[in-house]
């Protein structure tokens, strides 16, 4: 689809210009977002804002942020209240402010409430939501997790709401989202090309009611790619516009709810465990020529990452890139690990998945859903798609028998079920569409279960 950034720009200024009149603030305009989710601690994020819906078009003034302060207040169904103190927002971080929970319940639902105050003590608005902690690494419960990458605001496919696939993911609530990254563009209609336009761009986002309300029900895990950091395919040393590198990677860590490091692990019961990797910070060039010295991940990432991999127990493990690891990948492409750019850790990647019983790669970044094998190793690779079947532009390699053993050029997300059958554990990968058929189920488009 071919749109104009006169006309795009127009209904930008519809999608995020829906003000609520209501009482003085401060608001919610863009909720909460619960991430880092363990079986004992969570990271809360709310933004207080002086608007308490949407921006007014142009980014910077999307939904302007205020001053004030927040309290948080959660209880499990048979635990008593908790509430935190009062706690100030940072001005120098967009109004932002990360709540950590510990001393959680493992597999125990919590009830959230959030509330603000100005500056001068009067109160502003609430917002509610709900949490499930991580299970027990003993736990064999049944686990569904969710895979999404590539949201734009140009590929909005639900008006002013924002995407179906966040309805459709409502629906269902998956026990842990993952966004790989790409999650809003700089370098799209309309352009970020300094810090506040950045931010501007995060609220303009996190202001649709589809995802707000998505955000306010689970435990999600926050990724970046190139798009939320800088430019297409940026590497340290660039800029866009005004905007620096530093500042990239500093506003990612303030906008998402982040803990010590941008690469982790996490435990999710008995037969599930996911690593998330971090493709930016410590890249190497991609013009650098290929050798042991050229990195995606960093010599200390890399290590980290094979041992931990290595030494997990989970029945299935899940590497979770922003990039493709197997492919293939669109012509002309140089900026991840199945490219040729990358050969030589992209092989040390693709052996580890390979050579490690139960593990996949799941990855973000391309706009297609496939499912591929690599010829050479057997590892396998799930890409989630696009968020949209709006957001399809770019290309793709069109199916490659010698790899997909599944390839559709449309969006939606990845759900992926970890379960016990007969006491035998499986896990299923499904291509959703970002719509439901007419019957209310989920529409899905491939599906294919290991282990059974």
């Amino acid at each position: 689809m071919v749109r104009s950034g006169i006309i795009f720009y127009v209904v930008l200024a519809v999608a995020c210009s829906a003000n609520i009149a209501q009482a003085d603030g401060p608001y919610f305009s863009e909720g909460i977002k619960i991430g880092e989710v363990t079986p004992t601690s969570a990271i809360v994020w709310t933004r207080l804002t002086t608007v308490a819906q949407g921006g007014i078009g142009e980014l910077e003034d999307a939904a302007p942020g205020m001053p004030g302060d927040v309290r948080l207040t959660y209880q499990s169904a048979e635990g008593s209240v908790v509430q935190t103190d009062w706690m100030p927002v940072d001005p120098d971080r967009d109004h932002t402010v990360q709540i950590h929970l510990k001393y959680l319940e493992p597999a125990t639902d919590y009830a959230l409430k959030i509330e603000s105050r100005d500056v001068d003590g009067n109160a502003g608005a609430t917002f509610e939501g709900k949490l499930k902690t991580a299970p027990s690494a003993e736990s064999t419960d049944k686990l569904q997790l969710a895979v999404v990458t590539c949201q734009s605001l140009r590929s909005n496919d639900a008006g002013n709401d924002g995407f179906h696939t966040y309805r459709v993911l409502e629906s269902i609530r998956p026990d842990l989202f993952v966004n790989t990254g790409d999650i809003v563009y700089y370098d799209k209609i309309p352009f970020s090309r300094n810090a506040a336009q950045a931010r501007a761009k995060w609220s303009c986002m996190y202001s649709m009611p589809s995802i707000r309300a998505f955000h306010s029900i689970g435990a999600s895990y926050f990724i970046k790619d190139d798009h939320d950091t800088l430019k297409n395919d940026c590497w340290e040393g660039q800029t866009y516009g005004d905007l620096t590198w530093e500042e990239g990677l500093a506003i990612f860590r303030e906008q998402v709810p982040m803990g010590e490091k941008t690469y982790r692990t996490y435990r999710w019961g008995k037969d599930l465990q996911i690593w998330l990797t971090e493709n930016r910070d410590f890249r190497s060039p991609n013009t650098m020529k290929d050798g042991p010295e050229k990195t995606i991940w960093g010599a200390k990432q890399r290590e980290w990452l094979i041992k931990s991999m290595k030494a997990s127990d989970a029945t299935f493990k899940l590497l979770i890139s922003p990039g493709a690891v197997v492919g293939p990948d669109k012509r002309g492409k140089n900026d991840n690990h199945a490219n040729a750019g990358f050969t030589y850790e992209g092989t040390i990647a693709r052996k580890l998945i390979a050579d490690l019983p139960g593990a996949f790669v799941i990855c973000g970044d391309r706009h297609w859903q496939y499912h591929s094998v690599d010829p050479k190793t057997g590892a396998n690779e799930f890409g989630c798609g696009p968020i949209s079947d709006l957001h399809t532009y770019g290309g793709n390699p069109g199916y490659q028998p010698a790899m997909h053993k599944y390839f559709d050029k449309g969006g939606g997300f990845l759900l992926v079920t970890v379960e016990r059958k007969d006491e035998k554990p499986q896990i299923t990968f499904q291509h959703i569409a970002p719509v439901v058929n007419p019957d209310g189920e989920l529409k899905v488009r491939n599906s294919i279960t290991f282990g059974k």
